[in-house]
């Protein structure tokens, strides 16, 4: 956050972009609290190019801002904190509803919730 506070002071308006990822949306919820734009996208949707097979996190950095500024990118809604919650909860309880499934076909022995 130091660097957004940072490009924040030197440039009137600064635009984020990151790809989704399975840390969640909280790096999207802090630069935005920071009263910066920022853009969450989707890596099945970011246009690549067709032999282009070598990745690393610079070349994806440069790709994504040429993306970006050319407007090829097309942002993922990002659930706020409630939803997310939620949908941890319902994983959840699909996990141990699995679990409970594979301990009564594996023993045979009845089991309750």
């Amino acid at each position: 956050m130091k660097l957004a506070r940072k490009l924040g002071r030197s440039y009137p308006s600064v635009l984020y972009a990151y790809e989704a990822g399975g840390c969640g949306y909280g790096l999207h919820r802090q630069l935005t609290r920071l009263g910066h734009d920022c853009v969450v996208v989707a890596p099945s949707k970011i246009p690549r190019v067709v032999n282009d097979r070598v990745k690393n996190d610079r070349r994806d950095a440069v790709s994504l801002a040429r993306l970006l500024r050319a407007g090829e990118l097309s942002p993922v809604w990002v659930s706020d904190e409630g939803h997310e919650a939620m949908r941890y909860l319902v994983r959840a309880r699909h996990a141990a509803a699995e679990d409970l499934r594979e301990v009564r076909q594996n023993r045979g022995v009845p089991v309750a919730l």
